[in-house]
């Protein structure tokens, strides 16, 4: 289902949440850390060109192009917006790894694959935005083999953010954004057999008003936007320009981690007892 830009007025483009305007713009819906944390979690979880893989939430499929591109293995990439995996497709052809990925319109928490099909879940921050999290955690957990491994990469606030603030947020992603702090999403992926095999803690930069607006300049720029009217394009850089300095607000309050969760249950029944920390870290 392609969207028709010349149809598009300024009325709707203003009527559209973040989510829908991604299908207008095309842009790359990154996960927490872009590429690095692609690639840093690829490596922690010692994929290969034998491994498959499964991707909840691709959006528009930078992680699986990261993926085929940094490894070459195989991959599964699932999002429930058909418009997306449109883009995703188009994007992974273009780039010369389309025969290693699958793109399906698919639900996360009933996907219907076989169980212990997979080598490693990835599923960025996207499980926060599922309304049924537990349900979501319980499909990813049957689908990857014993021994694999889910990738998450929770973002949470690090400060207080106001109530006006979440309610922006919620607004703008139709989703209702909580104050949840990194200990709620510890607890949440750890346990039932899935163990932490690897933890990095990060903050997000403040980013200024110049490079924002340069960086929406730039998204903007894109040859398929001539299609649209002047009247829906300069709504489309008003309705744009709120969202990336909203979001820019939103996450200089917050930090992420790139979570790598073993899931296996150790036979013997025993914790590792003598843990370490690298050399001027406290536990």
């Amino acid at each position: 289902m392609s969207l028709n830009l010349a149809n598009l007025t300024a009325k709707d483009i203003l009527a559209m949440n973040y989510n829908e305007l991604i299908s207008v713009v095309r842009e790359t819906n990154r996960p927490p850390g872009g590429v690095s944390s692609v690639s840093h979690l690829a490596t922690r979880a010692h994929l290969t060109k034998d491994s498959h893989v499964l991707e909840i939430g691709t959006s528009t499929g930078i992680t699986a192009i990261e993926l085929a591109r940094l490894v070459g293995c195989r991959i599964t990439a699932i999002d429930i917006n058909e418009r997306s995996i449109q883009e995703a497709r188009r994007r992974a052809e273009a780039l010369g790894v389309a025969h290693l990925i699958t793109f399906e319109v698919n639900d996360a928490t009933s996907t219907g694959y076989p169980e212990d099909s997979f080598d490693l879940v990835f599923c960025g921050n996207v499980t926060s935005l599922i309304p049924d999290q537990k349900a979501a955690l319980a499909e990813y957990s049957r689908v990857v083999r014993p021994g694999g491994f889910i990738a998450a990469i929770p973002m949470y606030y690090v400060k207080t953010p106001s109530k006006k603030l979440l309610a922006d947020v919620t607004e703008a992603i139709q989703v209702t954004v909580e104050p949840l702090e990194e200990q709620y999403w510890l607890d949440f992926f750890l346990g039932d057999g899935r163990i932490s095999f690897h933890q990095d803690k990060y903050t997000f930069d403040w980013i200024s008003d110049e490079v924002v607006d340069g960086f929406v300049k730039d998204i903007l720029t894109r040859p398929h936007l001539d299609e649209l009217s002047a009247k829906a394009r300069a709504a489309l850089v008003e309705q744009y320009s709120v969202f990336m300095r909203l979001f820019r607000d939103n996450l200089s309050q917050m930090g992420y981690t790139e979570l790598l969760v073993r899931c296996e249950v150790d036979e013997l029944g025993e914790p590792e007892l003598f843990t370490a920390s690298p050399v001027g870290v406290q536990r």
